[in-house]
């Protein structure tokens, strides 16, 4: 009895680990606009009468070939109050080891200049120290239904001369974001 018992929590541990190691195979397709539509999250505060709309994460791996630090996970999120026009956000998280980097802009490909509020910066010191920080971008409406087709590239930097890696939004995102009902 004991052995069966044994089996089964190490078979469900098994299954456990596989399923959480395997998990970034089950993460919404960004080039697909209909599995990211499916995936965009809304939520409602009845007290501030804000409608908040949530996209996918996404993981990010750099493209340049370079040194340049990459970021890690990307998602569009918007929010529509009364009376008011939508807004919407390229939101950037990054952890990092070394020196703060405190990306403050971001670039487009076409040399636009964006501003990145930081909206968390937690340091985490032991030996040495790790940076978590979550970036927003304000992206307008025209903006990401002119590279709806094509995509955002863009990239981070800072006030000290610390640039990232390049990053990309898929236009099958945009589009599957743009997709719902949250339109101006």
């Amino acid at each position: 009895m004991r052995i069966v018992s044994s089996l089964n929590v190490m078979l469900c541990g098994i299954l456990l680990l596989t399923a959480t190691g395997c998990s970034s195979a089950f993460r919404v397709d960004p080039n697909d606009p209909l599995a990211v539509n499916e995936e965009v999250a809304v939520e409602r505060d009845p007290f501030k009468n804000i409608m908040y709309y949530h996209g996918p994460v996404i993981s990010n791996e750099a493209d340049n070939g370079g040194d340049a630090p990459e970021v890690e996970d990307i998602e569009l999120h918007a929010r529509t109050e009364q009376e008011r026009p939508t807004r919407y956000f390229l939101r950037i998280t990054d952890y990092y080891d070394g020196d703060w980097r405190g990306f403050d802009q971001a670039f487009d490909l076409a040399g636009g200049k964006f501003h990145a509020l930081a909206v968390m910066h937690k340091v985490n010191c032991t030996l040495f120290c790790g940076y978590d920080e979550v970036l927003d971008i304000e992206l307008s409406r025209k903006y990401l239904d002119d590279h709806a087709e094509t995509g955002i590239t863009m990239r981070l930097y800072g006030p000290s001369g610390a640039a990232s890696a390049p990053f990309t939004l898929p236009a099958g995102y945009i589009q599957g974001f743009l997709k719902g009902s949250y339109s101006d």
